[in-house]
């Protein structure tokens, strides 16, 4: 995924929108609440889902490393409304913010520097995919998996969604390398799957199906190598990181639920159903597998690495005594490399979603 890092230029704008901002007044004569905005470069975004059922709502986060801050709930500051239920994914893309939220059945466009809302794409009644589910950017567009078993192609210029291929039941998280999108099928409403579908960027189409370990449910790149993690069926078969060899070959590299790459290493979470949880990472070139300790987690809920900063996050669940809350405010640490512990910083219900700027 090529995604362009935010410059001091958008964070200047946006400082000034904060003065204007908190000086204007509604047309009742109320004042405007001052919103802060993150003050560096070097942000990272995390996505609440919320809870649907218990009907707490989604938020988007930013924490900057640069004053160790986190800005919760910005797009709701800034907008007055709500995000929507259970976002899903995200990522920042030239100089806006594309996120999509599973139960609203909505695509939100937002400006990276004001937080401002361009556009909401409904998809409430398309025919093609409503509930995004995976996002991954490249050549101008932005594309999407969505539950119902479709790959859509949102065009960043015209903000539409302009093209759809069907890829299987139930797509998940996909990667780009080269010209190419891997979409993992999970299947995971029939009886899981073990296959992913390669899309061609030009033209859009699907060109074939690879063999994958049961239950897929992220494609992880480099841009030379190719991994995949999939969950198997959560009882005999375990999750797995798999190198993904030719079309019908796979090698097994480890147990893992959740991963996160970047050029030769990938971070792995293990946390099977009933099972223990474990921490790796994953040497490329060597094969060398190290194992991890993160003692200030409780229950992982997502994972994610700067690609131009040494700074890894884990997201978590908090504990409702001996089982992790779904419904109470979660946390995300941030590590070096190398696995030490740096800070904590509190967030919302469900934190699941972690993206970055790139160059």
């Amino acid at each position: 995924m090529k995604i362009l890092k935010r410059k001091n230029l958008p964070f200047m704008a946006a400082a000034m929108y904060v003065i204007a901002f908190s000086s204007c007044e509604h047309n009742d004569g109320e004042p405007f609440i001052k919103i802060n905005f993150p003050t560096s470069s070097d942000v990272a975004y995390i996505l609440n889902q919320g809870s649907y059922g218990d009907k707490i709502e989604g938020s988007l986060n930013v924490l900057d490393y640069g004053s160790s801050s986190m800005f919760e709930n910005m797009f709701t500051k800034v907008n007055e409304r709500s995000l929507g239920s259970t976002p899903q994914c995200g990522v920042a893309y030239g100089t806006r913010i594309y996120l999509g939220m599973y139960e609203s059945h909505t695509i939100e466009v937002i400006d990276r520097s004001t937080f401002r809302s361009i556009k909401q794409i409904k998809l409430e009644d398309s025919e093609e995919g409503r509930s995004p589910r995976g996002m991954v950017a490249s050549g101008g567009h932005v594309y999407i998996t969505m539950n119902e078993g479709y790959l859509s192609r949102l065009d960043t210029v015209e903000l539409e969604v302009d093209a759809s291929l069907k890829v299987g039941l139930n797509p998940e998280t996909p990667a780009v390398m080269g010209d190419r999108i891997y979409v993992p099928v999970s299947a995971w409403s029939a009886d899981y799957g073990t296959t992913g579908s390669v899309v061609t960027m030009h033209p859009f189409a699907v060109e074939k199906e690879i063999d994958v370990p049961l239950n897929p449910q992220q494609f992880l790149t480099n841009g030379n190598d190719l991994f995949v993690i999939s969950w198997g069926n959560y009882g005999d078969e375990k999750g797995v990181l798999a190198k993904v060899v030719s079309d019908n070959r796979y090698e097994v590299v480890g147990n893992a639920r959740m991963g996160t790459i970047r050029d030769n290493t990938i971070y792995l979470i293990d946390n099977p159903w009933g099972g223990e949880l474990k921490y790796w990472k994953y040497e490329i070139s060597s094969g060398e597998r190290t194992d991890m300790a993160f003692p200030e987690i409780d229950s992982p809920s997502g994972i994610g690495i700067d690609p131009s900063r040494d700074v890894l996050l884990i997201s978590s669940f908090p504990m409702d005594g001996v089982y992790p809350s779904y419904l109470l405010p979660g946390y995300v640490c941030e590590y070096t490399l190398d696995g030490k512990f740096v800070r904590k910083y509190a967030i919302g219900a469900g934190p699941a979603c972690i993206f970055f700027n790139a160059d």
